[in-house]
């Protein structure tokens, strides 16, 4: 459940850590899994921001604003079989007006059921579950 002010981390290749959510996509004032979110960067990698390209600096800059992807929630998420799947912090992935992931990595596991809806996404993840 992620609402107005929640913290989130960053799970894909770029160098955005943790970021703030701003506004939630859609008629509800709460995201779940699933749910597109507009964020604002908090907190950037030095090391990985120092690697990136000159265009994609100006980008990543503290402060900017990005669609992000909630893919990972400490709050149940119950499949169409009865299990329940629970993760231990709230992440997001930066993605474009599409849906399209913007880097090409995405870290950690990622529900089957968003590989099947954005097809994309499970192209970059390296676990499905």
């Amino acid at each position: 459940m992620i609402q107005l002010g929640s913290l989130l981390r960053v799970s894909d290749k770029t160098c955005a850590v943790i970021v703030q959510c701003i506004k939630v996509f859609g008629f509800l004032k709460i995201a779940y899994l699933g749910h597109l979110v507009l964020v604002s960067i908090l907190w950037i990698n030095k090391k990985k921001f120092a690697r990136l390209k000159l265009r994609l600096q100006q980008k990543f800059l503290k402060g900017s604003l990005h669609r992000g992807l909630l893919i990972r929630s400490k709050m149940y998420y119950m499949r169409s079989n009865g299990i329940r799947i629970k993760f231990d912090e709230n992440t997001v992935v930066l993605v474009t007006r599409n849906v399209v992931p913007v880097s090409n990595r995405v870290y950690g596991p990622v529900l089957r059921e968003f590989c099947e809806r954005w097809p994309s996404l499970g192209c970059v993840s390296n676990c499905v579950i």
